[in-house]
């Protein structure tokens, strides 16, 4: 098995399928990071789905997003977003939500409902710096 630090998400890969699916570049003594050798997207085919092995980044952003639409984006929210009485639910503090119900029930991840809290709190915080 191949220790975390010593590689990237196409070192990965290669792991994965035990051939050189593609190509490989060394992480960086200085920030013990990949060097951005994979230049496109590609998509191996895997069981049911595939794995992408994408260009690296070094930054992430989500300004683009309307903190209403938010759910929409964790794909496993959707099916339980129409249960939700009203159709401005935050699925924070209403009652009769959907989303909520779900987490409850445990048919949603604790974890990620989580997240999308945080990230629709960082949503909300560039709302209010936007002008």
């Amino acid at each position: 098995m191949l220790a975390t630090q010593e590689c990237g998400k196409s070192t990965l890969i290669n792991s994965l399928f035990e051939e050189n699916k593609t190509l490989e570049g060394k992480i960086s003594t200085k920030i013990q990071r990949g060097k951005n050798t994979t230049t496109r997207i590609t998509l191996y085919p895997i069981q049911n789905g595939y794995i992408a092995d994408t260009p690296g980044f070094s930054t992430f952003s989500i300004e683009e997003i309307e903190r209403k639409e938010l759910a929409q984006y964790f794909i496993e929210f959707r099916p339980y977003l129409s249960e939700c009485e009203y159709i401005d639910c935050e699925h924070e503090k209403e009652e009769n939500c959907g989303l909520k119900n779900a987490l409850k029930q445990g048919k949603i991840s604790p974890q990620r409902y989580e997240h999308y809290l945080k990230i629709k709190e960082e949503l909300k915080e560039k709302e209010k710096h936007k002008w």
